[in-house]
């Protein structure tokens, strides 16, 4: 589905990143990871590498760092001499309550979850631009539209903030053949919701219709279909991943 395209996808030494990374791999593309784990970001590009070995380098960052979404876009251009696709998915979370919530941690959550973003996507749709062709997805989540308590509400802001981007975006780019989507995950078994507490991980469990939480690779899936050419007519959408969580 990606034969010889090239994608940066953020956040990708674990979880829902990672899955995506050795998705597209298998799909023909080859990648550029990056994550605050060296040796978990080593880890996922050898394996991808073990079949070629040159589909895969990666970048050990932290995306609150602004500056390192240049070092990105230089690294996939360097390597491979193209880029075809951004997924932004690095993301966190705090657990502080709205009162007690400082406002170094809302910078914090910010910075990552939405400015970053905002910083590697200008980035790369400068270039999508020039070449006429491209393709962005947001990984936002369900916290973006119904109030997610067991998070500091920085965390759903940051994500709503990237629904916003997804459509203005889309609008502005789409006269220079760029798409750009996201995906909005309910409850995911990752680091993130491994922190929940054991009421909260019940109370969640209990409202879910499938009865379990979603896996990374459920989420990979639908950010490879809108990254694909499968896609190709939905434009400023984002795509409720969530075990029918919640239906609009």
């Amino acid at each position: 589905m990606l034969d010889g395209q090239v994608a940066i996808i953020t956040g990708s030494s674990r979880g829902i990143g990672r899955a995506t990374a050795e998705l597209f791999a298998k799909n023909g593309a080859k990648v550029v990871i990056t994550g605050r784990d060296e040796a978990l970001l080593r880890e996922v590009a050898d394996n991808i590498n073990a079949a070629d070995q040159k589909r895969c380098v990666y970048h050990a960052c932290d995306m609150g760092d602004l500056e390192e979404s240049q070092k990105l876009f230089d690294l996939a251009m360097e390597s491979f001499g193209r880029l075809d696709i951004l997924v932004c998915n690095a993301g966190m979370a705090l657990r502080e309550p709205s009162l007690d919530m400082s406002l170094d941690n809302w910078k914090r959550v910010m910075d990552v979850n939405l400015t970053a973003p905002l910083v590697l996507a200008r980035i790369c749709l400068k270039h999508f631009r020039e070449r006429k062709s491209g393709k962005v997805v947001f990984v936002s989540s369900g916290a973006a539209k119904n109030p997610h308590l067991g998070a500091s509400p920085s965390y759903g802001a940051s994500k709503a903030g990237l629904v916003y981007l997804t459509r203005h975006f889309a609008a502005e780019f789409v006269k220079d053949n760029v798409r750009v989507n996201a995906v909005a995950p309910g409850p995911v078994d990752t680091d993130i919701t491994k922190s929940w507490s054991p009421e909260h991980r019940a109370k969640v469990l209990a409202n879910l219709p499938m009865g379990r939480l979603g896996l990374p690779i459920d989420i990979a899936y639908p950010i490879l279909f809108l990254a694909s050419d499968m896609s190709a007519y939905i434009n400023g959408e984002c795509l409720a991943v969530n075990g029918g969580t919640s239906m609009d």
